[in-house]
């Protein structure tokens, strides 16, 4: 199995699209994942969460293990347009198609920002790049409230436990089988019959040979 090349992003990074048009500011401290398509020269093909792009490769660092966190996932935005339906459109200007209309309540989650169009005189340029119920796009940033982008703690992910090389379960210890009642008595009794063969060794007396009478004689 190919393992997996992870990217740091030390600052927000510029994810583009194949025509290296921007897509969105992804945060800094998270990570990208490399993916087999092919990039132009001097680009990386990656992945971040569910979206798939190009950045460029003096913007991101190589790492030699799989983190933890790899993409901020917890940042929500909310409609907060007094009450008025917020326009998703298909790029942050104001004559690209809209996706979706959202309703006044509607939430989802915000990968970063960037930058277009300004739709209200004074408040900005910033749009977020959004996802709600699955469909993605962009919302001008003073009809909706996002969260702050909270930092990344990085860990990496421990080593997996070691398997077995031979792909197949130890063995198991057969446990012991009780000894059947006839097996039992046989080995008592064979433990049993050399005790008064011992006993009759050790303690009987030893016979006359009557050399002792011959031994009195001679004296």
């Amino acid at each position: 199995m190919t393992a997996l090349t992870f990217f740091f992003m030390p600052a927000q990074t510029t994810l583009y699209t194949a025509e290296l048009d921007k897509i969105v500011d992804l945060p800094a401290g998270y990570f990208l994942l490399q993916n087999s398509q092919i990039p132009p020269d001097g680009y990386l093909s990656v992945t971040y969460d569910d979206i798939t792009g190009f950045v460029k490769a003096t913007d991101v660092q190589a790492v030699d293990y799989t983190p933890v966190t790899k993409y901020e996932k917890t940042v929500e935005f909310k409609c907060d347009n007094d009450g008025q339906p917020v326009n998703l459109r298909a790029a942050p200007r104001r004559s690209a198609d809209i996706v979706a209309v959202l309703s006044p309540t509607d939430s989802g989650h915000s990968y970063g920002a960037t930058f277009g169009d300004a739709l209200i005189a004074g408040a900005g340029t910033q749009w977020y790049y959004v996802s709600v119920n699955g469909v993605r796009g962009y919302c001008y940033s003073a009809h909706v409230s996002v969260d702050p982008t909270p930092p990344n703690i990085i860990e990496k992910e421990p080593d997996p436990e070691p398997s077995d090389p031979t792909g197949t379960d130890p063995e198991p210890t057969p446990e012991p089988q009780p000894m059947s009642n006839v097996t039992a008595i046989i080995f008592i009794v064979a433990l049993c019959i050399p005790v008064p063969f011992i006993m009759y060794f050790l303690f009987r007396k030893p016979k006359n040979t009557g050399n002792d009478d011959n031994d009195h004689d001679r004296a």
